[in-house]
């Protein structure tokens, strides 16, 4: 069956009350946090695209003072707990105004949505070092001096996510919450996005407060938010509700987790998604978001979603979006979310045996000339050399890659008569980094004779000096 097929149900019909209000606002505490992340060097917050009038001017107001204690603490956090990513926005979302900071759910117990890496009361050190920093480096003083800045950021955005009908969605699927929902924009987080928030103990509202990258800037330093935002928005919005899930079901959900990460695992890598449970909130997350889309944008929509899913290596995911809009049309038998999670197990463990399935039955990759990690290529071969362990089909394969890394192919591709053996004529340059992939997610040319794709191979070698 074809992937996208039957994807999708009729869509639950959405509830008539009013959207809960959405505010936005530019987050001082996101703001703080990251820009100590990018005078880290974090690379997640030193991305190219990320760069603009705004991050010069952080650089220049917060870099004199990059021998702060709290850099140190924050790197060694890094080093010995993996605080990267989500982690910032998330602690962020924990915390006071400035300048105290203070623990919004105290750090004993550790808060519910606080990220598990920043260990709870092992915080402390760098938050007292956070609070010195604030007032060293007058933070609240360049904070407002970017008041209207911030203004002009925060209508932007607010414009932007105003045509999302995703709330009510999720009211619908999820069940009716009381939550307090603030998007900010992330200024120095580039193309990173993050489904943060707070749960508080005491049962004040919850507060759901999606963080959103900027990576495109017009000419008077100001981010551009596309249409491509309002997937994102019902993206980051979902891990609010989809990741407590996962963690609640996590005994069921691990067995077929790990081994759908590991049917994926460099692609997972090269995404951040280091774990079977990070890998799994994202599969959840995904798989409504295709629903989401398919039920406030039309069916063609839900299946573009899909189709992303799938080439960014979340092959399982269009099942999973087909189990999911069967809870919509089934709900007196699963009333709610949590009710219908145990079919959705079913179908990860029915995607994992199916993918396994086809690893076993795919073509592999005997060999590679030059090999595949070399250091020290000669920069006069003429000739990139691949053998299969079948007959593959003819005049189809998929080298993929920013062509700048990739051999100049100077002439035809072509297989040995047993098919088994592709030539590629290749032209190299001396004392240069070679980077490629045989197939991806997306781009599946190279196949066996039955039409089985090979699993995606990523390919490294680099030439000697002249």
């Amino acid at each position: 069956m074809p992937i996208l097929a039957a994807l999708l149900l009729s869509a639950l019909p959405l509830p008539q009350q009013a959207a809960p209000a959405l505010e936005v606002r530019v987050d001082l505490r996101v703001e703080l946090l990251t820009l100590l992340a990018r005078l880290c060097e974090f690379r997640e917050f030193r991305m190219p695209v990320a760069e603009s009038p705004y991050a010069r001017r952080v650089e220049e107001w917060f870099g004199p003072l990059d021998d702060h204690v709290v850099f140190d603490h924050l790197k060694e956090l890094r080093a010995t707990r993996g605080v990267s990513y989500d982690a910032i926005a998330s602690l962020a979302m924990h915390l006071g105004p400035l300048p105290g900071l203070t623990e919004l759910a105290p750090f004993d117990a550790a808060p519910e949505r606080l990220d598990v890496r920043w260990g709870g009361v092992q915080a402390r050190p760098f938050l007292a070092a956070l609070r010195d920093f604030v007032q060293e480096s007058s933070a609240e003083e360049f904070f407002a001096s970017e008041r209207e800045f911030y203004a002009e950021v925060e209508r932007r955005l607010a414009a932007r996510l105003s045509a999302s009908k995703a709330l009510p969605w999720f009211d619908a699927v999820f069940g009716a919450r009381t939550a307090h929902y603030v998007a900010a924009p992330g200024l120095l987080c580039g193309g990173g996005n993050y489904g943060v928030g707070i749960r508080y103990p005491d049962g004040r509202v919850e507060e759901i407060r999606p963080v959103f990258g900027c990576w495109v800037w017009d000419d008077d330093g100001l981010p551009v938010f596309d249409e491509g935002y309002l997937s994102l928005f019902i993206h980051e919005l979902c891990h609010s509700y989809t990741n407590p899930l996962v963690d609640r079901f996590a005994e069921a959900i691990e067995g077929p987790g790990t081994r759908l990460h590991a049917l994926a695992a460099d692609e997972m890598a090269r995404q951040a998604y280091g774990t079977w449970q990070t890998t799994m909130y994202e599969t959840f997350v995904r798989a409504s978001v295709v629903r989401c889309r398919a039920a406030i944008e039309g069916a063609a929509a839900g299946e573009e979603q899909a189709r992303q899913e799938v080439e960014s290596g979340f092959r399982w995911v269009p099942a999973l979006a087909r189990r999911l809009g069967e809870f919509e049309g089934a709900r007196e038998r699963h009333p709610t979310f949590a009710d219908f999670v145990p079919e959705l197990v079913k179908t990860l463990i029915a995607e994992a045996e199916r993918l396994e399935r086809e690893v076993v039955s795919a073509p592999k990759l005997v060999s590679i000339v030059p090999a595949n990690g070399a250091r020290d290529v000669d920069p006069a071969l003429t000739t990139m050399t691949l053998t299969f362990d079948r007959e593959m089909k003819d005049k189809s394969w998929s080298i993929a890659g920013n062509p700048a890394d990739q051999p100049k192919v100077t002439g035809t591709l072509a297989y040995d008569a047993a098919r088994k053996v592709l030539n590629v004529p290749i032209q190299l340059e001396a004392a240069k980094s070679y980077h490629f992939w045989l197939n991806t997610a997306q781009f599946q040319g190279f196949k066996a004779a039955d039409g089985t794709p090979l699993a995606p191979v990523e390919v490294r070698f680099s030439t000697r000096a002249p």
